[in-house]
């Protein structure tokens, strides 16, 4: 059990832009932004909260004006071990949480299919901060692994059915700035 008094934990609060890639065949990639609360327990090891909002909306390219409209928001606790204390700091760590599944499909003003869904994902991580002061700048990739998420498909009966599924895992790059970040003397 790790006891740190409270006195030595450093606050940050990190904002950053966001591009996620579903796994699916024929996913595109897509933006988003987040913010996260860190708690550095020493200049090395960081526990937090944060909470993203990724877009997965679609627009199909045929006759059908079908748009498939969505978004995915991690809501999680995380974990952050930076491998060295200096100007760079390459890190490793986790995140783990509710993933908040929205998905509309709609054909002009029709609305065709709704569906919303809580689930358990979690995402190791790894990424490389640089130092500037009480000021980090950061880039991280995740892999997101979203579980027990079924096939969500809405298929519109014609000869060019449009197949739209809820990713269950998808690789993102986070990119942005820590206020707060420990100095490195």
């Amino acid at each position: 059990m790790l006891l740190i008094p409270a006195a030595k934990a450093q606050v940050a609060f990190s904002l950053h832009g966001t591009l996620a890639a579903p796994t699916l065949d024929d996913a595109n990639t897509r933006g988003g932004a987040g913010a996260n609360l860190k708690f550095f327990l020493g200049k090395q090891f960081a526990i937090g909260a944060a909470a993203k909002y990724i877009s997965l909306s679609y627009e199909a390219n045929d006759n059908l004006d079908l748009q498939a409209i969505g978004s995915l928001i991690p809501l999680t606790v995380t974990a952050d071990y930076y491998l060295t204390s200096g100007f760079l700091r390459p890190y490793i760590g986790g995140e783990a949480g509710a993933y908040i599944q929205r998905f509309d499909l709609r054909q002009g003003n029709n609305d065709l299919y709704s569906s919303k869904s809580t689930r358990f994902g979690a995402a190791p991580k790894v990424g490389l901060a640089i130092a500037i002061g009480n000021l980090g700048i950061f880039a991280e990739g995740n892999y997101h692994f979203i579980f027990s998420n079924k096939d969500g498909s809405a298929n519109i009966g014609s000869s060019r059915n449009v197949n739209f599924k809820n990713p269950q895992n998808l690789w993102s790059v986070n990119a942005g700035i820590t206020f707060g970040f420990p100095n490195s003397n």
